[in-house]
């Protein structure tokens, strides 16, 4: 009884299964190259208005539909033509299907991560607007010499301080650009031959919704990082508060 198993699942050989994942692929393109020239002719043949984009709309679910035949189809010819059958017709073809989407999202994962990850492509830089306050009993002038700062994965940008009095008595307002879609930001107040102040973000990757535009809590820092030395995470008590909103021309 082994025998037979055995023999059974060598039809099913890797050779099969690269064979179809190149008849697959191959699929893919001669489904979208045909299906695109299809839906473009029947688009002509129909009258289909090409107002707003109908026509290509038309065109590429005409191509969708051609793909989802052909690319199967011909993964099954390839396998039946490597010697492929009966029941193991039917596991490589989810085998070659499966490692097709895995082939594609990594491609995906890799194109993703080499993009800028702009904001906002089309319009201004938004702005994180943001207000500090010091510890009680001490003065706003603690906080004249102090560099604002916003740090992610790509980039470091420098803050501005506002010139003009704050919305809030006892506090110093400014605004630094938030350029890139991340999920991690970190704000820095560099104080002067002190121990800066590190402030974890509590921002989505992309914060451009209207409830993101409003006061946020007065947040404590996170970490305090004393000059050559490594950040430690902050022991409690009074210290620095920030909070800050988003500001950004609607799309």
């Amino acid at each position: 009884m082994i025998a037979p198993v055995q023999a059974a699942t060598r039809t099913l050989s890797v050779s099969a299964v690269l064979l179809g994942i190149v008849g697959g692929i191959v699929g893919l393109a001669a489904g979208l190259f045909l299906g695109f020239a299809l839906g473009a002719g029947l688009a002509a043949v129909f009258h289909v208005s090409s107002f707003e984009g109908e026509a290509g709309y038309f065109a590429v679910s005409i191509a969708i539909l051609v793909t989802l035949i052909v690319t199967p189809v011909l993964i099954l010819l390839t396998l039946y033509w490597r010697g492929v059958r009966r029941i193991w017709l039917l596991i490589g073809l989810v085998i070659v299907c499966i490692s097709i989407a895995g082939i594609g999202a990594s491609g995906f994962e890799i194109w993703y991560a080499a993009q800028p990850h702009v904001l906002n492509i089309n319009g201004p830089t938004p702005l994180l607007e943001f207000e500090v306050k010091p510890p009680p009993g001490q003065s706003i002038e603690n906080l004249a010499k102090v560099e604002p700062e916003l740090d992610t994965d790509r980039n470091a940008m420098p803050g501005n301080w506002h010139t003009d009095s704050p919305e809030t008595s006892g506090v110093r307002a400014g605004h630094v650009e938030v350029y890139f879609r991340m999920s991690k930001r970190l704000f820095v107040l560099k104080f002067p031959g002190g121990e800066d102040r590190i402030f974890k973000l509590h921002l989505p990757a992309n914060p451009m919704k209207t409830k993101y535009r409003a006061w946020s809590e007065w947040q404590n820092p996170d970490f305090v990082a004393k000059a050559g030395e490594h950040p430690t995470r902050f022991s409690g008590g009074n210290d620095y508060q920030i909070r800050y909103k988003l500001d950004y021309q609607d799309r």
